[in-house]
């Protein structure tokens, strides 16, 4: 319920105690404590945000801005589960413009213009270098003096030698608002460039979430990310924006599977939660546990115990131990009703 409080003021200033009733089936009482740690009832337009829109803190703090952006999509996509928020009634809570806002500009657009910059400068000083090597090789004198007859050691020119640049101070050593450029001082001096920084990311979470998970929905491995997101320092790589594809493109390569899950005509479930993917080798004994359940639900939307025990039983006889049974049931389904689900493929009932 605090959640949903807070969330509503993401939204807008203003929020009205009863729209917050009716949602979180909560007491006037619970909702009115809620509003009046952050709020202020003003009579005949409900609880206004007590704090002002800090118009200078989201100029200079953009990575934080983007931070609790992340963050608060990820909180959004369980009070849509838990409160069973509908997509209409999302539309329609678009946070309302703020006064004198800046416009706060994303990751992707701001690394655009950087890199812009970048490669303007960077071409200014290329095309200064390349000037002073052509001058300095139309002296003859091998020994040049300067203007009081002193003789200057002059250093060899050579194609092969690494060009000095300097970053303009405004683009903070390749980070704009916090956000990595491909073409930073890391990316000239040969270190990995950004592209490739950021596919080892993005690796390194994805990995380690499914061995973790085994079993995740799109939708839910988009939340954990968001989640992720939140709690990384500013101007971590990841901020440069990560779409759909590229995360279900990293998802097969790290060796996970789609399980085309045949859900019911009459699912209520999105295109997201439809979407399942599980982890096809996780190095262990139970591996090809896994592979023979994850195919029973390649064909079946939800099954009873007794048939995924049966089927494993086929395989592996009387070896085969109740513990085994338990544990692949643990790693990759929930059970409801009495049967078992695919993590991520029925809505859990709350209590």
């Amino acid at each position: 319920g605090r959640d949903f409080v807070i969330w509503k003021f993401t939204q807008d200033r203003w929020v009205i105690r009863k729209e917050v009733a009716a949602v979180t089936k909560l007491g006037p009482d619970d909702v009115k404590d809620f509003l009046e740690h952050v709020s202020f009832l003003r009579i005949n337009r409900g609880w206004e945000f007590k704090l002002r829109y800090d118009e200078d803190f989201v100029k200079k703090h953009p990575d934080v801005v983007q931070r609790q952006k992340m963050l608060w999509m990820g909180i959004q996509a369980k009070l849509e589960k838990v409160y069973n928020l509908s997509k209409e009634y999302l539309a329609s809570k678009k946070p309302a413009a703020q006064p004198a806002a800046p416009v706060v500009i994303s990751g992707e657009q701001r690394v655009n213009l950087a890199k812009s910059k970048v490669n303007q400068s960077y071409s200014q000083l290329d095309q200064d270098h390349r000037k002073r090597k052509a001058e300095s090789r139309l002296d003859e004198s091998p020994h040049p003096t300067g203007l009081l007859g002193v003789r200057i050691k002059e250093e060899p020119v050579s194609d092969e030698d690494p060009m000095e640049t300097s970053i303009p101070e405004n683009l903070n050593n390749g980070l704009v608002n916090g956000i990595h450029l491909e073409d930073s001082l890391d990316s000239i001096n040969g270190h990995m460039p950004v592209p490739e920084r950021v596919t080892e990311e993005l690796r390194a979470f994805v990995g380690a979430t499914f061995k973790k998970q085994y079993v995740l929905t799109l939708n839910e491995l988009k939340r954990l990310f968001n989640l992720h997101l939140a709690g990384l320092p500013p101007g971590n790589l990841l901020f440069s924006g990560i779409s759909d594809k590229t995360l279900q493109d990293m998802v097969l390569d790290v060796g996970c599977k789609q399980i085309m899950v045949p859900f019911p005509p009459q699912t209520t479930a999105l295109p997201d939660e439809q979407k399942v993917f599980a982890l096809w080798e996780a190095g262990d004994v139970y591996d090809q546990h896994r592979q023979i359940l994850l195919e029973i639900f390649s064909k079946n939307y939800r099954v009873r115990r007794n048939i995924i025990q049966n089927r494993l039983a086929r395989e592996y006889g009387e070896d085969l131990d109740k513990q085994e049974v338990d544990k692949v049931l643990k790693d990759c389904c929930v059970s409801q009703g009495g049967m078992w689900y695919l993590k991520g493929t029925v809505q859990q009932s709350t209590s």
